[in-house]
C-alpha cells in the first residue's frame, strides 16, 4: 500500500460516526511499525492534508461584509441552492455577500457592483 491508499482509508474511516480519530492514528502507527513502514507516516499526513483541502473547496461557503448580514445572506444563498448553517466574515467585501459551492459563485457584494460600474464606465 502506498501513502495515498493509507490516507484514503483513514479519511473514509474518519468520516464514519462513532470512530475516534485518536484510535485510528494509534492503530495506523502500530500497523506501520509492525510492517516496518513507519517512514510512510509523513507522506500519509501530506496526502490527508491534500484530501482535506480538496474536499473543503467543494463545501458551500457564504461570506458577508458585516456580521449583521449573516442570517439574511444564508437565506438568500439557499434560494440559489447553496445551503450552509452560518456565514463567515470576509473583510475584503465592502457590503453584501458572496456564496460559493463547488464551481458556482453567486456574488451579491458591493465590491462586485463597483467593479461592474468601473468596467461600464471605462468601456
Amino acid at each position: 500500500m502506498n501513502a495515498r491508499a493509507y490516507a484514503q482509508a483513514l479519511y473514509e474511516l474518519s468520516k464514519k460516526k462513532g470512530i475516534r480519530g485518536s484510535a485510528l492514528v494509534k492503530n495506523l502507527v502500530r500497523s506501520l511499525a509492525a510492517t516496518g513502514r513507519l517512514k510512510l507516516l509523513p507522506h500519509i499526513l501530506r496526502e490527508l492534508r491534500k484530501m482535506e483541502a480538496q474536499n473543503r473547496s467543494f463545501e458551500p461557503i457564504v461570506e458577508v461584509a458585516h456580521k449583521e448580514d449573516g442570517a439574511r445572506a444564508v437565506k438568500a444563498a439557499k434560494a440559489f441552492g447553496i445551503e450552509t448553517k452560518r456565514a463567515s466574515i470576509n473583510p475584503t467585501l465592502i457590503r453584501g455577500w458572496r456564496a460559493r459551492k463547488g464551481g458556482m459563485l453567486v456574488d451579491a457584494s458591493g465590491k462586485r457592483n463597483l467593479i461592474e460600474l468601473y468596467r461600464n464606465i471605462t468601456r
